[in-house]
């Protein structure tokens, strides 16, 4: 017995020390399919195998230890790839949302035959609240100077209050110092838009106090020294009363001084003005279904005998017995 196990244990270790023989020559060689490996491959196929898929991984794990870097270095181009890939695709985001907001842009310059230098907020003022304001970059080398009006595709931006060859500084219309003449959409009746109350807050004020402001009605901008006429500048949300007269506005205003990116520069007026056309269309207000009357059944309709009547629906107190 102990005989046949050592027997046993040699024949093993000469097939794997034959195995690792085979496959050393075929590194060697090239051929899988002739010379000695051709003749004994029937016999110790199965064993070479096993062999292969053992020494497989141990060789693998050799090379990357004989070759650390070669990883690091895959890892770190794919890694790159990958940055490249999400800068790209942010790019594309922002070309496409740039292009959005030029072609609004010009849809509402279009619509109040304005001529605008198209710019980008590049700074913001101060921040405490006491001086709105923002830095676009274009100035007088473009065409914008001292007073020029400031929009975008939602409104009323502002105006121009200092200018350089190349940037310009825009006094918000939520600034405490700025004042806007205003005409109501649905009476055309006059008025002055002032800030002071927060970037979301404007105030308006009625020239006539015989006149009363409604909640709902929009504002535009009529024409001035300061700014063009037509330009959407917000919705009146909560009338104030002052000494009886409704003539005092708070003002949602349509533009968001939180989002300011593209705007444009008002460099040529339109030759007529532009009314209300700029506003957004007001919503058609649904008008209630009428009821129909309910039909009823040819039974109610039939005369009672001796009457030429029909008995209708009973009434309480009446057609029981007592």
């Amino acid at each position: 017995m102990g005989r046949d196990t050592r027997r046993s244990r040699l024949v093993i270790i000469a097939l794997v020390i034959a195995a690792f023989a085979l496959i050393t020559l075929d590194y060697k060689t090239g051929r899988s399919a002739s010379g000695a490996r051709g003749v004994v491959h029937s016999a110790l196929g199965g064993v070479e195998d096993g062999v292969s898929a053992v020494t497989r991984p141990i060789g693998r794990t050799v090379s990357s230890l004989a070759h650390p870097n070669r990883y690091h270095d895959r890892a770190d181009r794919l890694a790159q790839d990958n940055t490249g890939l999400r800068r790209q695709l942010a790019d594309n985001a922002e070309i496409g949302r740039m292009s959005k907001q030029l072609g609004d842009l010009r849809l509402l310059a279009d619509k109040g035959q304005y001529s605008v230098v198209p710019a980008k907020v590049i700074a913001v003022g101060d921040a405490t609240g006491t001086d709105w304001t923002v830095t676009i970059n274009a100035g007088r080398d473009d065409g914008v100077d001292i007073d020029k009006t400031v929009l975008n595709a939602d409104g009323l931006v502002g105006t121009v209050s200092s200018a350089t060859a190349h940037t310009a500084v825009v006094r918000l219309a939520c600034d405490p110092n700025s004042r806007v003449g205003a005409r109501l959409e649905r009476t055309q009746l006059l008025g002055a838009v002032a800030g002071g109350q927060g970037p979301s807050t404007l105030t308006f004020t009625l020239y006539d106090a015989s006149f009363r402001v409604q909640k709902g009605d929009r504002l535009v901008t009529f024409g001035s020294m300061d700014y063009v006429a037509g330009v959407p500048i917000g919705v009146i949300t909560k009338v104030t009363d002052v000494g009886g007269l409704s003539r005092t506005a708070e003002v949602k205003p349509y533009v968001s001084v939180g989002t300011l990116d593209l705007v444009g520069v008002v460099v040529g007026r339109p030759a007529t003005d532009p009314g209300d056309r700029l506003l957004a269309p007001q919503p058609v207000p649904t008008q209630p279904v009428p009821a129909q009357p309910v039909p009823t059944s040819p039974a109610a309709q039939t005369p009672v005998p001796g009457t030429g009547t029909s008995p209708g629906p009973a009434r309480p107190g009446q057609g029981g017995t007592g």
